[in-house]
């Protein structure tokens, strides 16, 4: 049997040996293309990736945080047995970002696991074919932007259910500090260009210079990558649909996906235990202001769940 643990012990030393966790840049144009010519169309013609590609052997599951991704993991790792496949996980729980060079290497690493496999890896889109390798099947699962920005600003703080939050140097005034007042101060957690700021775009664009900062053609890469390597992007408020769909378009992974996670919702109490603690709402003011100060995530977003919905109605699936 595939020893997944021990690869990705020998992975990670091997990067932090040589000094690599730093910032990624990944300078990838696709082509002469422009995004700002695609149509409804040409959206409509790439929305289901080729069944071809079911027989890839690698998927990167470039998770964002937040959106469902220690749910997706405990699935994972229950299929992972049942369908002979390694699941490998990476123990970084920061967004990485790295330089060109650690990117050749990186990727290279990425290769040498053992296959039939899928990696899960809080980081940025890569583009492999420009370090020499064969793309992998890219699958990923993302949530309302304003949603996603709220339960992350008071998991920092208090954790979940099953998880208390790390340790952070804030003030006792901080911790208590709501969503509302965060984002009428202005604060960095809750502003439009700080880290979190357009986060869910940077995710699917890259780490190209255009993806840095906020802008409409960083919209754009990302969501032409999308287009190009994502055989499924679901949305977390139809996760039971993003099941059925990756059951249909990547079986050799994903087959009892949907049956697996009813089960494990019967056994534990998983769904309770990944409640967020101590979560206020935003008021009706404040949902404004955010809206607009994530407005390119919510195109990214508002894409990726027209992109779902069609691949739902082509293959057949309903909620």
């Amino acid at each position: 049997m595939m020893e997944a643990a021990g690869e990705v012990t020998f992975f990670f030393s091997l990067i932090i040996s040589t000094g690599l966790w730093t910032a990624l840049q990944l300078c990838y144009t696709p082509g002469q293309e422009s995004t700002d010519e695609r149509t409804s169309a040409a959206l409509k013609q790439k929305s289901v990736v080729d069944t071809r590609l079911r027989d890839k052997r690698l998927v990167f599951y470039n998770r964002v945080p937040k959106c469902g991704s220690t749910s997706m993991k405990i699935l994972l790792r229950t299929i992972a047995k049942n369908n002979y496949f390694a699941f490998h996980e990476d123990r970084v729980y920061v967004v990485e970002t790295f330089e060109d060079d650690e990117l050749q290497i990186y990727t290279d690493l990425v290769y040498r696991l053992s296959t039939p496999c899928i990696y899960e890896k809080q980081i940025f889109f890569v583009d492999f074919r420009r370090f020499g390798f064969q793309q992998p099947l890219y699958i990923n699962l993302v949530r309302d932007p304003l949603e996603r920005r709220v339960s992350w600003y008071y998991y920092i703080r208090f954790g979940r259910v099953g998880q208390r939050a790390i340790p952070r140097n804030f003030s006792q005034q901080r911790m208590a500090q709501t969503f509302d007042e965060c984002v009428l101060s202005n604060d960095w957690e809750c502003d439009a260009e700080g880290k979190e700021g357009f986060l869910l775009t940077k995710f699917f664009c890259g780490h190209d210079q255009i993806c840095r900062q906020p802008s409409q053609m960083a919209v754009e890469r990302a969501k032409e990558n999308i287009r190009r390597h994502y055989a499924v992007v679901g949305v977390l408020e139809e996760f039971s649909s993003f099941l059925k769909v990756l059951e249909v378009v990547m079986p050799q992974f994903f087959r009892g996906a949907q049956d697996t996670w009813q089960d494990l919702n019967q056994q534990t109490n998983l769904l309770e235990d990944q409640r967020t603690i101590n979560r206020s709402p935003p008021s009706p003011r404040i949902r404004k202001i955010m809206r607009e100060r994530l407005k390119l995530d919510y195109q990214v977003y508002y894409f990726i769940r027209e992109r779902f919905h069609m691949q739902k109605a082509r293959l057949g699936i309903q909620d």
